[in-house]
């Protein structure tokens, strides 16, 4: 065999091995919601682990090898979505088991309301149990993979990494808002990454075409305000949030949101839109978050936890 056929197997053959052993993208925990006391996180190749207020760590087996993007919690039933359709449901939160999703799309976020779990997934689809355990699909007009779903009294509220909006009061019927072209000539376009409902308002989070960080507000769901998202650094200087939010949750105590964002960076925004706050309280991505009284716990790349009292 000629020698330049040898070197292009061995090409080939090593960039196989490479891709093999590259570290998956976001590799670490990708949501965490509190349970029972103490704090559930899941994240890549179907890690599940609780998560002591103190950050130790107690590993839930899990029963699939797969990705997990997302966690919703209703009474005692947990559900845990992941990539490639996957299901988990726990009535205990000890013992997970994988469920028919009857598809093999991507699933990205998971919520409840009113005893019905939704869960979305790339190419629009979206899924509908009322009991955690057997599901239905149905596929939405959104033309964007549909990333988080978050709900409210009123509606559920999804939105896509093209920037639209969905909403639907029963599940079944969604409306599509597509706030880059509604918003075009006004506001810069978004890719949208998470949305989060909490006190009468709804929050969702992204970044604009040039990759600076996107965050915008809302009551009803249908009119948007960006929030400027400037702080006062340390030496009294006037700052851009730069890094990439990746989460968010809402502070009840203080009536106020958190983000967790890239380079181990928290943003606090207060109801005052002057206030904002700015803190690196980590070397890693932060991935997700949750606040639970005077506790915030974060988590991100490489399985790390951060635990802060307020």
């Amino acid at each position: 065999m000629p020698p330049l056929i040898y070197i292009l197997i061995n090409f080939i053959i090593g960039g196989l091995i490479c891709l093999d052993l590259a570290e998956p993208e976001n590799n670490g925990y990708r949501d965490i919601m509190f349970y029972n006391g103490k704090y559930l996180a899941i994240g890549t190749e179907g890690r599940i682990d609780y998560i002591s207020s103190s950050g130790e760590k107690t590993t839930v087996i899990s029963t699939t090898g797969n990705n997990l993007n997302c966690i919703a919690v209703e009474n005692q039933v947990v559900i845990a979505g992941g990539d490639k359709g996957t299901i988990l449901f726990s009535s205990d939160g000890k013992i997970f088991s994988r469920v028919e999703s009857g598809i093999n799309a991507n699933i990205n976020g998971i919520t409840c309301k009113n005893e019905l779990f939704i869960a979305v997934a790339d190419r629009g689809t979206i899924l509908i149990s009322k009991n955690g355990s057997t599901w239905s699909s149905i596929k939405s007009e959104a033309k964007g993979n549909i990333v988080s779903v978050t709900a409210n009294d009123s509606f559920f509220i999804g939105v896509t990494e093209m920037g639209e909006i969905l909403t639907s009061k029963d599940g079944i019927d969604w409306k599509i808002q597509d706030y880059n072209k509604e918003y075009s000539g006004y506001n810069r376009s978004c890719v949208f990454r998470k949305v989060l409902a909490a006190n009468n308002r709804i929050v969702i989070i992204g970044k604009h075409n040039d990759d600076s960080p996107a965050v915008l507000f809302s009551t009803l769901g249908n009119v948007w305000s960006e929030r400027t998202l400037i702080y006062e650094d340390d030496n009294g200087m006037m700052k851009y949030l730069s890094n990439e939010p990746n989460a968010i949750t809402y502070d009840a105590i203080r009536d106020q949101f958190i983000l967790a964002c890239d380079k181990g960076e928290i943003f606090t925004l207060p109801s005052c839109s002057k206030c904002n706050v700015s803190e690196k309280i980590s070397d890693s991505d932060l991935y997700a978050i949750t606040c639970t009284g005077n506790l915030l716990i974060c988590v991100g790349r490489e399985f790390s936890v951060k635990a802060l009292n307020f």
